[in-house]
């Protein structure tokens, strides 16, 4: 009986294995960069030249931040769990409006190209214009005699000096639009709105969750964030009173989105007031909380410790802060509350393992905020 068992188990063991190995691997590698960029690539940068090579290399990163962010939603797509035809629906509009913006982008560099093309182009002599049938006259006529400038004053040569044209000015509408576009451009999926108020401040808001903006976009220099708050309403209703407003909505078009190569990304818009004791305040919000992986409190214990992290710990909690994000934007409008607080300890965590402590503030304080039951002091 127990070589039978023995046998029996191995057999158990094998068959395992063959059914493991006929099964795509979970964490398997997703490329979608033959779909997303195939034969999109313009004739007119094939030949590398001094004229080209900065627009090619400007293109080339860029398709491949396209590719990337991409392969980065096709991934969530695999971990949110749904039906197949549901999640092969999912992956076609990610690649399908992956390969529209990849489209735009390579059309504004095709513009570009033309732009500088058409330039005045500078003539050049050409001896080889004149009849070569008319011969020079045999006899060429005497040189006349230089003339006896020792009794003139020499006159000096002034260059007539040339002023450039001075570049157009940036209205306040046009700045709106590229500080808008910097974060559509991430996620165009949200509802957006960035205006203006009488006291100089430009506001940026988005209508996920109360005004919150979500982790992983980078917020462009110049901008605030709205404060802690239980808010409801469009976008446009977030942000108040303003003297200029812009507005995007999915599906809207903000001209050529890729035109803020200028814009600067910085982390003071996520500033707020600091937390006391942030890393003890953190690790009692993530002790037995339902829902949130374990990790999450040794990590932020961890993080309240100062002590090190492993690289493969925080792209664990990475990939549950992704999936955490990716579940709210597709319940948008209406959010779980459950799953957008685990969404803000995940995201508070992150930020405190990886040493961004204003991103760290930013997450917790939304989560203190929406933690309380409303009208608790």
């Amino acid at each position: 009986m127990a070589i039978f068992g023995r046998l029996t188990a191995r057999q158990r063991l094998r068959r395992a294995t063959r059914e493991s190995l006929a099964i795509p691997a979970f964490s398997s590698t997703v490329d979608c960069t033959p779909w997303v960029t195939g034969g999109l690539w313009p004739a007119e940068l094939s030949p590398d030249t001094p004229e080209t090579a900065t627009l090619a290399e400007y293109l080339t990163a860029d398709l491949q931040r396209i590719t990337r962010s991409a392969n980065d939603e096709l991934k969530l797509v695999r971990l949110a769990g749904m039906p197949e035809l549901a999640r092969q629906a999912e992956e076609a509009r990610v690649i399908d409006e992956a390969r529209a913006r990849a489209g735009r982008r390579v059309e504004s560099t095709i513009r570009q190209l033309h732009a500088v093309g058409d330039g005045p182009a500078a003539e050049r002599p050409h001896p080889r214009d004149a009849d070569p049938s008319v011969d020079a006259p045999p006899d060429a006529a005497p040189e006349p005699p230089e003339a006896d400038e020792s009794g003139h004053d020499e006159t000096p040569i002034i260059d007539p000096e040339v002023t450039e044209p001075s570049a157009a000015r940036e209205s306040d509408n046009e700045r709106l639009q590229r500080l808008l576009a910097f974060v559509v451009h991430q996620e165009p999926r949200l509802n957006w709105a960035i205006a203006d108020r009488s006291d100089g401040t430009t506001v940026l808001v988005t209508d996920l969750a109360h005004g919150w903006v979500p982790p992983g976009i980078a917020l462009p220099q110049g901008v605030r964030l709205l404060e802690p708050e239980r808010r409801g309403g469009k976008a446009a209703a977030l942000v108040g009173e303003s003297a200029r407003i812009v507005m995007y909505a999915p599906g809207d078009s903000l001209g050529r989105l890729d035109d803020f190569a200028e814009t600067k990304a910085s982390v003071q818009a996520r500033e707020l007031p600091s937390i006391e004791d942030l890393g003890w305040e953190l690790t009692q919000a993530t002790h037995w909380r339902d829902g949130l992986p374990r990790m999450v409190h040794t990590l932020a214990r961890a993080a309240a410790a100062g002590t090190g992290v492993a690289e493969e710990e925080i792209d664990l909690l990475r990939v549950h802060l992704d999936t955490a994000r990716y579940q709210l934007l597709i319940q948008h409008p209406n959010v779980d509350p459950a799953l957008l607080l685990n969404c803000l300890l995940l995201a508070a965590t992150e930020g405190a393992v990886t040493g961004d402590s204003t991103s760290a503030n930013y997450h917790l304080a939304w989560f203190q905020k929406l933690s309380t039951p409303p009208g608790s002091v």
